[in-house]
């Protein structure tokens, strides 16, 4: 055997196998495809020939660093077929001028000599041998390449939530970047999709959602003896918030959309988080510095709710220990003029703005006008640490630390901001766009309180 032709051992290989999806299949055997369900039928055979014992397969979630995956040749007692997924033990590889191969076998396969392996890749011009240590930092570093290049490209204009397509999701999942509770945001009632629109950050992406339905309908005696919420409603889990949305009125004959209320609390906030079951519900209580938060779903979907306190939970400090806090830029918000302007009360709010801002950092201005209900022009003004109510009547602060959660009502009935426990601004339907924005501003500044 000439040098440098010896067999890769064993022992040279490295201790974590890695995924490969094989693109070619080198020898004879049989060519299969995928059918419904994913069950696989063999249509033809592949013809024999020379083969060395290597099939040629790519790294899964890889990038070699020019946005292709990373070249895999692997050893296998019996060649497969394209699309086959193989566990693989990494042996080595070679280092070229297009990008890494590296070289690998599945469990119980002995690798061939070197230069047969060089020979199955087809390289004619030179290129480095990687022993096993070195393939293996290889392949980490190519899928850290893949998710930062993932990272990137998520936005492409448009929200990153949102699911654009007509897949069904078990197709869509293994082509674009998005979650299953994403991929059913298209089926979700149209009131609870302008709520979760109203909350969400471009840039945010949804990890999981139940959804509670419309109980059933009781009698007066029912009704008289239970204090059942029979509103549907639905508890969503983002990478920065949770959220309680429930339908604002109980549905009546007419079936009215009637709109949301909608109670978050930034994921920053969440101390520990676990379930309590009851005779028929089951309650998820997520612990805030400044108290408990409750929502209270069916006992039939114990599971789902068990999936979701462990997804919190990887939020809470237990879970992430020693990793960085988020910190959220606080862009303050400009002041609209037009509001005031739209109720004919535009030097009011001006008024109002100036004497709220007047030697201080204010982040957010809602106006609320002067109407049937409210007799005095009002206005929620927003700073790092505070928020606070004031009129000409009254002023009242509450310090965001003291915040448990942010409730608000988006709905053509009423308008309604409040902080749980704190302060509390009503404000017109039409001016529901300003007031989302303004609740994602103190959102953000939620997260950040100490």
């Amino acid at each position: 055997m000439a040098q440098g032709a010896r067999p890769i051992a064993l022992d040279d290989m490295t201790r974590e196998p890695v995924v490969v999806e094989v693109e070619r299949a080198l020898g004879p055997g049989i060519e299969f495809e995928r059918q419904d369900y994913g069950v696989l039928l063999g249509r033809h055979a592949r013809p024999g020939g020379v083969w060395l014992g290597f099939d040629r397969a790519a790294l899964i979630d890889s990038d070699d660093g020019h946005g292709r995956q990373m070249a895999v040749l692997v050893a296998v007692p019996v060649s497969t077929f394209r699309g086959c997924h193989l566990e693989v033990e990494l042996g080595g590889g070679w280092d070229t001028a297009a990008g890494p191969i590296l070289v690998g076998a599945v469990q119980g396969t002995t690798l061939p000599p070197r230069e047969i392996a060089r020979i199955a890749a087809g390289l004619d011009g030179a290129s480095t041998w990687l022993d096993a240590d070195a393939a293996g930092r290889a392949a980490s570093a190519s899928r850290r390449q893949y998710r930062e290049r993932r990272s990137h490209a998520r936005i492409t204009g448009g929200r990153a939530w949102q699911a654009i397509g007509e897949l069904p999701p078990e197709l869509a999942r293994s082509a674009t970047p998005h979650s299953l509770a994403e991929y059913a945001l298209a089926q979700l009632p149209l009131r609870f999709l302008r709520g979760l629109e109203g909350m969400l950050d471009d840039d945010e992406r949804l990890l999981y959602s139940i959804e509670r339905p419309l109980a059933p309908e009781m009698g007066i005696v029912g009704r008289l003896r239970s204090r059942t919420d029979r509103r549907s409603a639905l508890l969503a889990l983002t990478d920065r918030q949770l959220l309680w949305i429930v339908d604002h009125a109980e549905p009546n004959r007419q079936l009215l959309d009637w709109g949301v209320d909608v109670e978050l609390v930034p994921v920053e906030r969440i101390v520990t988080v676990r379930c309590v079951e009851r005779s028929a519900t089951i309650e998820l209580v997520a612990a805030t510095p400044a108290g408990d938060r409750t929502y209270t779903l069916p006992s039939e979907l114990a599971t789902e709710v068990a999936v979701m306190r462990d997804l919190l939970a990887r939020f809470t400090p237990a879970e992430a220990r020693d990793l960085p806090r988020r910190r959220y830029a606080l862009e303050p918000m400009t002041f609209d003029a037009e509001i005031g302007a739209r109720f004919a009360q535009a030097r009011e709010a001006r008024d109002l703005y100036t004497e709220a801002t007047a030697g201080r950092g204010v982040l957010g201005f809602l106006f609320s006008p002067r109407r049937s209900g409210q007799r005095a022009p009002a206005a929620l003004v927003l700073e790092a640490a505070n928020v606070e109510v004031r009129s000409a009547e009254r002023r009242q602060v509450v310090t965001l630390n003291g915040v448990a959660a942010i409730k608000v009502t988006l709905s053509p009935l009423v308008g309604r901001i409040s902080t749980l426990p704190g302060v509390t601004l009503s404000y017109p339907a039409p001016l529901m766009d300003q007031a989302a924005a303004f609740v994602r501003l103190m959102r953000r500044a939620l997260a950040g309180a100490t």
